[in-house]
């Protein structure tokens, strides 16, 4: 099954059309929200990775590690941009700043 507003699978049981009594739309919120989380906890690490990337390069004075960090993929935090709202969080915007802050200075 999918979700009806972010089109997110989630599989359930045959019989579950049969025994579930809940409210669908609650359901799929709670699918569609847990998605989110593992999303934003995906693009987290992902973003500590690279800035760890960053701080080894700046400070061993290496440009291919600040290549390999620059490159580095952050998947997980594409595909929450592609999602309506872009699956923005208070502690996504600061590790942003301070990795913005970091690289101007690097």
């Amino acid at each position: 099954m999918k979700t009806s507003i972010l089109k997110t699978s989630y599989y359930v049981k045959p019989d579950f059309p049969q025994v579930f009594t809940g409210s669908m739309m609650k359901l799929e919120k709670k699918v569609e929200a847990e998605y989110m989380d593992k999303l934003r906890n995906a693009c987290n690490r992902e973003k500590i990775a690279q800035s760890n990337l960053f701080l080894k390069a700046k400070y061993s004075g290496s440009s291919q590690l600040k290549r390999r960090a620059a490159e580095y993929s952050t998947a997980s935090c594409k595909l929450l941009e592609e999602l309506p709202g872009g699956g923005r969080g208070e502690m996504m915007d600061r590790i942003e700043k301070q990795f913005r802050d970091f690289y101007q200075t690097a």
